[in-house]
């Protein structure tokens, strides 16, 4: 009998334990949307207390959570010592990984948030003060995990990869890119622009500080013929071919290791990656730059007096040629866009 009242009092009490716990929710939701005004304001100090209070009127309130580790970061100056600077970085690192443990994910809002999370404890452990390796490519697996395809998180993962020096990941990572994007040409450069990074010894080996002997190296080679390939992803866009040439220009101009009759061969490539920009747009005149400065190489590098002068008289012809392109480019562009206002039809008055 004792056991039946017991029941039947405990049942009462529930509705009001329901009634209790939705009001909660709802204060907690006032309480996150006058956090939220004050973060606009940049008032972070008093957003924080909107956000703590949403927080404990509401345990699994993930977004107040995130919001609330916002802006206690936002306080956070790197650089600044003192005890009161790095509680405000613990405790937005406390924030967003309680976040990430209430969040159910089960919306498309909670997952966006999910994501935004893991890139922000992905970017706190990228750097100092609290630099870890392993729990930075942890958060940023879970990102791919979560979006395998999106292009931009694999891009995240190749440059955290670099960061730590995990050059072969990185490397491969930036292949996956290209192969999964085999006709994007922004993919394709990447990994070009990648290989060009002095990441590698004299032998080829991954650069290690400390350690490797010799210069820093990129791998110049595989740059170039990877940017051949993203030139004839599109064989009529002028910027593929003139992107080989700049390649080219910068390597003979900035490598003192080059010998010069490597940085004639190179100019020399340089000038026949322009002329097929050139082709395809007579009047590109950021290529013509290029094959300008590509002459003054030859003509630093010039065994005699004579090819020395003729290579800067064509240097000089280019330049000119160059400048005049563009200045009557400019000027279309300005008569275009004038033009085009004086036909525009005049706004009606508002009613």
């Amino acid at each position: 009998m004792r056991t039946r009242y017991r029941s039947a009092a405990l049942a009462a009490l529930l509705p009001i334990a329901l009634i209790g716990a939705g009001c909660n929710t709802v204060k907690a939701k006032a309480a996150f949307k006058d956090g939220n005004r004050l973060y606009k304001e940049e008032n972070y100090r008093k957003a924080i207390d909107e956000y703590r209070r949403a927080v404990e009127l509401k345990p699994d309130f993930a977004e107040a959570r995130f919001y609330l580790a916002s802006a206690e970061q936002a306080l956070y100056r790197p650089g600044k010592e003192g005890a009161d600077n790095r509680a405000h970085l613990d405790t937005a690192i406390g924030e967003y990984e309680k976040a990430l443990e209430v969040n159910r994910a089960n919306s498309n809002q909670l997952k966006q948030l999910r994501l935004r999370t893991l890139e922000a404890l992905t970017v706190i452990y990228s750097d100092p003060p609290v630099q870890n390796y392993e729990k930075a490519l942890g958060y940023a697996e879970q990102v791919v995990k979560d979006n395998p395809n999106d292009t931009k998180n694999l891009y995240a993962m190749a440059g955290l990869y670099e960061k730590f020096n995990r050059v072969k990941e990185a490397e491969e990572t930036y292949q996956k890119v290209t192969e999964q994007n085999s006709k994007d040409v922004k993919a394709c450069n990447a990994l070009a622009q990648f290989y060009n990074k002095p990441l590698w010894d004299d032998q080829g080996n991954v650069w290690v500080d400390g350690q490797s002997k010799g210069a820093r190296r990129s791998k110049f080679d595989q740059a170039i013929g990877t940017l051949n390939r993203c030139a004839d992803i599109d064989p009529n866009d002028p910027n593929g071919h003139q992107l080989v040439a700049t390649f080219y220009w910068d390597k003979a101009y900035r490598d003192p290791l080059l010998s010069d009759k490597q940085k004639n061969e190179y100019a020399d490539k340089g000038i026949e990656a322009v002329d097929l920009a050139l082709k395809a747009k007579p009047d590109f005149w950021n290529a013509i730059v290029y094959k300008g400065l590509l002459y003054r190489v030859k003509a630093q590098v010039a065994p005699s007096p004579a090819e020395r002068k003729r290579y800067l008289d064509q240097a000089v012809l280019l330049q000119k040629q160059a400048a005049d392109l563009k200045k009557e480019q400019s000027a279309q562009g300005s008569a275009a866009t004038a033009a085009a206002e004086a036909t525009a039809p005049a706004a009606g008055p508002t009613k």
